[in-house]
């Protein structure tokens, strides 16, 4: 398990305005972080842009890595407030073994859910360039440890299902795996190119419009995608029947000729 970075709350230290020097400093550091790696990255000019003393950063955090830590930390909470409801009604709809459509719907919300935290979260183009390396291994290992256990894992567990699902296949399949992350990569691609993209569209942000076309697209080319699977799905499943029924009907001819 990944480890809890220290939490030093305002009540402890006497400072009264302790959260908000420990979330000025995080917020630094993330974008240290991002622009320069985890290793380049010194805590001197870290304390430096967030207005504070280094000894702070030991104060709150031990050290580099407790702070890295914390930064993760802030993410993952962010990042699931916005994407909690989203899930949990995925994981209701896969438990309650829905219609495919349902499904569908359930899957493509999460993903319209995350284009709109993507798109018009400061926060989230703000920390752009720290999740790019930390996918990428930057960074200390329990970092990418507490993204996959606290958001990563449940996602692409209730993503991979309804999958899954549409292919005929479990859950943990590689092929149900290979295509749930396809699937979800197209937006990822949008966001860690973003300057690219806009620049390909003509575009100079995303306003509402443009994140409503965003999302319009998203859930066609999922839908049509993931009923393509069902389709399939379903042809092989009456091709199987129809085997099985003609095998049956063989077996029972050879018993007859046999008794005769």
């Amino acid at each position: 398990m990944a480890r809890v970075a220290k939490h030093r709350h305002a009540v402890d230290t006497g400072y009264a305005r302790g959260e908000e020097t420990r979330a000025r400093i995080v917020i630094a550091a993330l974008k240290m972080f991002g622009e320069r790696g985890f290793e380049a990255a010194s805590t001197r000019d870290i304390a430096t842009a967030a207005g504070v003393n280094a000894p702070a950063l030991q104060y709150y955090f031990d050290n580099k890595e407790g702070l890295y830590l914390a930064c993760v930390e802030h993410i993952v909470k962010r990042v699931w407030a916005y994407l909690s409801d989203a899930v949990a009604a995925a994981e209701r709809a896969v438990a309650e073994n829905k219609s495919d459509a349902e499904l569908i719907d359930a899957y493509c919300t999460i993903q319209e859910v995350q284009a709109h935290f993507m798109f018009t979260s400061d926060e989230a183009g703000d920390w752009r360039l720290f999740m790019a390396r930390l996918q990428s291994g930057e960074g200390p290992e329990a970092g990418f440890q507490c993204i996959h256990q606290q958001v990563s894992a449940r996602m692409i567990k209730v993503l991979s299902t309804i999958v899954g699902r549409m292919l005929g296949r479990a859950p943990d399949d590689e092929e149900t795996l290979v295509r749930t992350m396809m699937l979800s990569g197209h937006l990822h691609a949008f966001h860690s190119v973003r300057k690219s993209v806009l620049s390909k569209l003509n575009w100079d942000t995303f306003d509402a419009n443009r994140l409503a076309v965003l999302k319009r697209v998203i859930r066609e080319h999922i839908s049509a995608l993931l009923r393509s699977m069902a389709k399939t799905r379903d042809s092989t499943s009456t091709v199987q029947v129809m085997h099985a029924k003609r095998a049956t009907a063989r077996t029972k001819k050879k018993a007859v000729a046999v008794r005769h």
